[in-house]
């Protein structure tokens, strides 16, 4: 216990917010067993049925715990790579899950308003999106996809418009790491960079809601992750906006979208919509 004690182990308190991912994953490797329901529920899990017993899934555990831990140490890539590599007798496929939760956990680079700003993830004024005009999951591009994910862009603008306003960030993944927009300004030639980016965005808006409304948009290009994306400040509309959307039965009609917690929601018609309105634009 003195040589323990003597480490600069670090003493966490359940306000930092790697205890409770830490204590969690531990409880979910240990816990596998009902003799130990009582830990497994002290550590907020309903019992040894959130233990995990699969050899991939407790690897993957494993795997986050070493990555975080070397984030607590303060580690740097480098030397988290020496240390994994100081332990000769550890699978090397292990070692390397354990430097990629590394990398998927380390702190976004960037301004420290934009750090700061997608560090608290989706919220009622705050919504990433991974790309305007290419798919991130693998399928391949084409004009389809194409017109739906800036359909998406055009439903979050007017969601945005149509609350308090809020901040759209185009380029960025669901967990706040910067992707880029490489993908979107090679996807057309009319694009190609930035300027040709802002160009086509307002322009898909402009046509979508209204030439002021892309007027009204302030667009910038900070980097994240040493990566451009597309930063999108949109202010609370002076009047509703719809967007005009096609039902299942190809039926074109006006819906309002309004940001509601982390999402866009469309307002119902008749009485709901009525409200709404009356009390946004009392």
């Amino acid at each position: 216990m003195f040589y323990f004690n003597q480490l600069p182990v670090p003493r966490l308190t359940a306000a930092d917010p790697d205890f409770q991912p830490i204590v969690q994953a531990a409880a979910r490797l240990i816990c596998t067993a009902p003799e130990f329901d009582d830990l497994a529920k002290a550590a907020g899990l309903r019992g040894s049925l959130d233990g995990v017993t699969d050899e991939a899934g407790r690897a993957a555990l494993r795997a986050e715990l070493d990555g975080r831990v070397a984030h607590l140490y303060g580690l740097t890539e480098a030397e988290f790579t020496h240390i994994l590599a100081t332990f000769p007798l550890v699978a090397q496929e292990v070692k390397d899950a354990a430097l990629a939760a590394f990398r998927d956990l380390a702190p976004p680079e960037g301004d420290p308003e934009l750090v700061r700003l997608v560090g608290g993830g989706e919220t009622d004024r705050v919504e990433f999106k991974s790309s305007m005009r290419v798919p991130v999951d693998g399928s391949p591009p084409s004009k389809e996809l194409t017109a739906v994910l800036e359909a998406v862009i055009v439903k979050e603008v007017a969601a945005f418009l149509n609350a308090q306003g809020g901040t759209l960030l185009i380029g960025v993944n669901d967990a706040g790491r910067g992707l880029g927009l490489a993908p979107d300004y090679a996807s057309s030639n009319k694009i190609g960079d930035r300027d040709g980016f802002e160009r086509h965005l307002r322009g898909v808006v402009g046509t979508a809601l209204g030439q002021t409304v892309a007027a009204a948009l302030a667009v910038s290009f900070p980097t994240l992750d040493g990566l451009e994306i597309c930063r999108v400040e949109i202010p609370a509309g002076a009047e509703e906006t719809f967007v005009l959307v096609t039902d299942r039965g190809g039926q074109k009609r006006e819906a309002l979208y309004v940001r509601m917690g982390n999402k866009a929601e469309e307002i119902p018609g008749g009485r709901e919509m009525t409200k709404y309105v009356r009390t946004r634009w009392a």
